[in-house]
């Protein structure tokens, strides 16, 4: 494929970025010889600080921009509960949901970004990236039906006819009304792949005794026999991601030992995660009775309210496995032609009994139905008399898996161990991003993605 080159200058970006410090050894090695990661090379974990200017300021991340727009989602098309991620050259489609409860009919527009691995725009532009028209608007959109809380549904395939990617990479998907790329409704990160090699992965229990209860290693091997990979500590970039989530991912990882055409990223500290627990799920599926973890559905007001059976914590029960969706949600309501708009909102009621408010923080209700966000509509209010952390929130109807995760004032790190514990045990997807840029090039090829289990579990 041609160099690439622009003279654009970067834009800064507001939002939870994935920093990539890199270090070049002082003499490159041969292919054959092994070589050992340095302590400066240690991966970033976590960014301490998130700053934005403004709620509505363009963020390169999923986030949703106005309270009317809910339950936007974004998956294979006909896959929903798939990783919005698609390959050069499959034919296979993304399709975007979103319901706006605002149900005056408005023209949406939507663009593409195409952003590095650290999630800032490459400096491309558009031509470059893609081929077809630069942005295009949603036409596919449909009233609810039968539902108490009215809404209109809005669905838009790509690539399509009109808009196809060149390139490989991360890229933002924007949202936003009156064709005003400032007026936003929302910002969803997707993946194209333009896959190169191969990995082979071995997730376990810690290596380390203090660890060996707690936390799961994840050792993995890059293989690339027909890729050319020149110098592996300047120009990739591994990500690693725990069930989605972003706020707990492992980024900038560099190969601890180099062979011939094999980047062995074995370690015993430096690619670590909570085990954690199994998600709590509930299921809404059906209003009509009381489905699992429901402890009553109530019309108060000519509104839905699902009141969810009270938790209590886990952090000092022993393990027990359960089949989860590792925290994914699945909108659905039994019986019905088309879920996406006959599908009902509901004020959900979630409780979790608590002796004390926990210091220092606040505590979440968490997973995609939060959009692996914390936000402050999912955030918790401990009321003292009950003992209790109580939290209200609009969901739509379907199977929901969710978490209570802790997050520690000034930090962006969530701590689900506080309240659901931690195991070496528990049953986790890992997805694998690794990112290749080519000498003279200013952007990162997406050379590779796959998911693993940790039950070596099938994962699509």
């Amino acid at each position: 494929m041609r160099v690439l080159f622009s003279f654009f200058s970067f834009v800064l970006l507001y939002g939870i970025g994935m920093g990539c410090k890199v270090k070049t050894p002082a003499v490159q090695p041969t292919p054959t010889e092994e070589v050992a990661y340095t302590k400066e090379d240690a991966p970033k974990k976590e960014v301490e600080e998130v700053e934005y200017i403004k709620e509505d300021y363009l963020q390169y991340r999923d986030h949703v921009y106005k309270d009317n727009i809910q339950s936007a989602q974004l998956y294979v098309k006909d896959q929903p509960l798939s990783f919005p991620v698609i390959f050069l050259g499959d034919n296979k489609q993304l399709q975007l949901h979103f319901d706006d409860l605002e149900t005056s009919f408005k023209t949406y527009a939507y663009k593409f970004v195409h952003c590095n691995a650290n999630w800032e725009p490459s400096g491309l532009i558009a031509q470059e990236y893609i081929e077809g028209f630069q942005n295009g608007f949603i036409q596919d959109y449909n009233y609810s039906f039968n539902t108490l809380f009215p809404y209109i549904h809005y669905t838009v395939n790509f690539p399509n006819q009109d808009i196809r990617f060149r390139l490989s990479g991360n890229y933002l998907l924007k949202v936003y009304d009156n064709n005003d790329e400032e007026d936003l409704l929302l910002t969803y990160r997707f993946y194209v792949v333009d896959k190169k090699v191969d990995i082979e992965s071995n997730i376990h229990m810690a290596t380390l005794a203090r660890h060996r209860d707690y936390k799961q290693e994840v050792d993995f091997t890059i293989k690339h026999p027909y890729y050319d990979i020149v110098d592996p500590y300047a120009n990739l970039n591994v990500v690693i991601s725990q069930n989605r989530r972003w706020d707990n991912a492992i980024t900038n990882l560099k190969p601890l030992f180099i062979r011939t055409s094999e980047l062995e990223y074995n370690y015993e500290d430096r690619n670590l995660f909570d085990g954690n627990n199994e998600f709590r799920f509930f299921d809404t599926k059906n209003l009509r009775y009381q489905s699992m973890n429901v402890d009553g559905v109530q019309i108060i007001d000519k509104k839905t309210h699902v009141f969810v059976l009270p938790d209590e914590p886990r952090s000092f029960k022993r393990y027990s496995f359960q089949q989860d969706l590792n925290g994914q949600r699945y909108v659905k309501r039994d019986n019905s032609g088309d879920s996406n708009n006959e599908a009902d909102y509901m004020l959900t009621h979630f409780t979790l009994k608590r002796a004390s408010e926990e210091p220092n923080g606040d505590l979440y209700v968490f997973g995609e139905l939060s959009d692996w966000e914390f936000k402050e509509k999912f955030k918790m209010k401990y009321v003292e008399v009950n003992n209790e952390y109580t939290l209200t929130v609009k969901l739509k109807q379907g199977y929901y898996n969710y978490s209570y995760v802790f997050l520690p004032k000034g930090k962006t790190k969530g701590d689900m161990a506080v309240i659901e514990g931690t195991h070496s045990e528990t049953e986790n997807n890992y997805y694998f991003f690794v990112y290749h840029r080519q000498n003279g090039e200013i952007y990162d090829r997406l050379i590779d993605f796959e998911i693993k289990n940790s039950n070596n579990r099938s994962v699509r």
